[in-house]
């Protein structure tokens, strides 16, 4: 990194199995209102494909304690997956070390990693924290204050907003739902269901063209799988829905969808029950649904009781 004596006191190392240990107990102890296990901090970080340590920064003190944290990843956009997006997937600062210049030497080093890389493209764009199809959160938590300002300081506006929803699973009956729907069966996914399963066929164009093919790959990764479909009886047990959860972190859901054929025979939200009983029979309490549109907000509402758990920023610029 380039000289500062500000910081000579400081060392500045990627993010490693040495350190994430360090790393993950100083972003406990520095942000409020996010919180998750080692074991999940890992499978965002060093344990994912995604992950590239030389777009990562930890910044260590003469007692080798971390005190700040950031790390980018890269996404395919939504449309054109020619070019990619650069994503600020964390920023963490330890309280003793903000307002010092710090954040802004580290994202400026970042930036410039980034723009001598084979990754960069014209007018590229840098998204805050919506790493899909690996994130946490569907943009800023708007009560992070401090961060919200850093980001503006460094040309990160904000954009849209998005609505999480929040299940309280103690409502939710421990009798398991039922798996029969007229010519339809509910079931978890196998093994060798994945590659059917994530091609999409059965739905609109515009879900393959999405992050949602990538994410319910990585909920093959859990154990158990954490994706139950629908399949029609009377046409070769063909896939004709899904319903995925804790891909990201275990209790949250998502995404889900039915074939437009079928849809309105309360297949999506069967599929959602089976969801919600599974998060419920390994002991979470809450389920939170991502990102979720304004009109759909209302299906979870009906169907589970689902109410606005947070609303979140985006925030983006051009490199």
């Amino acid at each position: 990194m380039n000289e500062d004596s500000r910081f000579q006191s400081l060392r500045f190392e990627p993010l490693s199995s040495q350190n994430v240990e360090k790393v993950h107990l100083m972003c406990e102890n520095s942000v409020k209102f996010v919180s998750h296990a080692l074991d999940i901090f890992k499978q965002a970080t060093i344990n994912r494909n995604f992950f590239m340590p030389e777009f990562s920064i930890v910044a260590l003190n003469g007692e080798d304690e971390p005190v700040a944290f950031f790390m980018v990843q890269f996404k395919k956009p939504y449309v054109f997956k020619k070019r990619d997006v650069a994503v600020l997937k964390f920023f963490v600062i330890r309280k003793d070390w903000q307002y010092k210049g710090l954040g802004t030497y580290i994202f400026t080093e970042l930036l410039s990693r980034i723009k001598s890389s084979k990754y960069r493209c014209f007018r590229m764009k840098f998204d805050v924290m919506v790493s899909a199809p690996d994130y946490w959160y569907p943009g800023l938590d708007p009560r992070h204050t401090r961060a919200f300002f850093f980001l503006k300081k460094l040309g990160f506006r904000k954009g849209s907003e998005r609505v999480n929803l929040s299940v309280d699973l103690n409502t939710i009956s421990d009798e398991k739902p039922p798996n029969q729907k007229g010519k339809f069966t509910i079931e978890r996914a196998h093994k060798e269901d994945i590659e059917h399963l994530t091609l999409l066929e059965f739905m609109d164009r515009k879900y393959r063209w999405s992050y949602w093919p990538e994410e319910i790959k990585l909920s093959f990764v859990n154990s158990p799988l954490s994706t139950f479909i629908a399949r029609d009886t009377k046409s070769h047990n063909a896939i004709i829905g899904w319903a995925t959860h804790s891909v990201g972190y275990p209790g949250c859901f998502g995404p889900t969808g039915v074939s437009k054929k079928v849809r309105g025979k309360g297949l999506g939200g069967l599929l959602l029950r089976w969801c919600l009983w599974d998060l419920k029979n390994q002991g979470l309490e809450k389920c939170i649904i991502r990102w979720v549109g304004e009109n759909t907000t209302y299906f979870y509402l009906k169907s589970v009781g689902a109410r606005i758990g947070q609303i979140y920023w985006t925030m983006s610029k051009r490199i």
